[in-house]
């Protein structure tokens, strides 16, 4: 028996024109009626082939790879394209835990905001590695380092904006900042050590001041923003070894005022960090 091309199509939920695009991609033969405008008709072999066609889709194979299994005759080519599938799948299992750790990191942040906004407290800054593209709003990428840049930004979500800010022009009352691309070592590490995260710079973990702030404007200036912090260390005397760097977890109200949130950490000398 033979059903009409808008049986079969709603009998397995696509569309007729879904219909028409596997019979080009050669996955269906239909049958033409008679006359100029005869309708398509398939049998129940291919409806049976449409379902296999279905569940190929869902483990991701292309139509021409669809096309290859459904007309093959060779069992063997057929078990290499599914271990290659599976092992293909298991990759982007794993890649999907990384990125829901990540992102269940990114809540837990957005959960302690209240308690951490503008405190102080010591920590020990995690390694990161940075590639810094901008100081204040000049471009500083080497001409070598333009084709670098888009794979760090390939590395989203893990990938995020990063501050540096000179602590010796602070001190001053001047804004000296470089934005750069950074990443935590722990999601380096996760992603097994991309080779091109060596042409950055690491920074080690160090003893440091932690705060978490809120910048708000396109040109907001860090020498508001970490004057509490600046405060902080002038009243308890502190020893600060190196310049403060941020990670920017949460961007939000781009259209008005783009309200950014920033983790900081100041490396301090160790036995005054606490």
């Amino acid at each position: 028996m033979k059903y009409k091309i808008g049986t079969v199509a709603r009998l397995l939920g696509v569309s007729p024109e879904a219909l028409r695009l596997y019979e080009r991609n050669g996955i269906l033969v239909s049958e033409r009626g008679e006359g100029e405008n005869g309708y398509r008709y398939y049998s129940r072999l291919d409806i049976t082939a449409l379902l296999r066609a279905r569940a190929y889709h869902q483990y991701g194979f292309s139509l021409r790879e669809t096309e290859a299994l459904i007309n093959t005759d060779d069992a063997a080519f057929a078990r290499r394209e599914y271990e290659r599938k599976a092992e293909e799948l298991e990759q982007e299992i794993r890649r999907k835990q990384q990125i829901l750790d990540y992102l269940k990191g990114i809540l837990k942040l957005l959960e302690q905001l209240g308690s951490e906004l503008w405190t102080i407290r010591p920590a020990i800054r995690p390694g990161l590695y940075r590639l810094e593209f901008m100081k204040g709003e000049e471009l500083i990428l080497a001409p070598e380092q333009l084709d670098l840049f888009p794979k760090w930004v390939g590395l989203a979500p893990f990938a995020f904006p990063s501050q540096r800010n000179s602590w010796t022009a602070l001190e001053s009352g001047r804004d000296e900042s470089f934005s750069a691309l950074g990443i935590l070592d722990t999601d380096a590490q996760s992603l097994g050590l991309p080779d091109f995260l060596s042409q950055g710079v690491y920074y080690p973990p160090v003893p440091s001041l932690y705060t978490v702030v809120e910048v708000s404007g396109e040109n907001a200036s860090c020498v508001g923003y970490l004057s509490h912090l600046a405060d902080y260390v002038r009243r308890h005397h502190i020893t600060v070894t190196g310049d403060p760097v941020c990670r920017t977890f949460l961007s939000m109200n781009k259209r008005e005022n783009y309200r950014r949130f920033r983790q900081i950490w100041l490396p301090v000398a160790p036995d005054e960090s606490s």
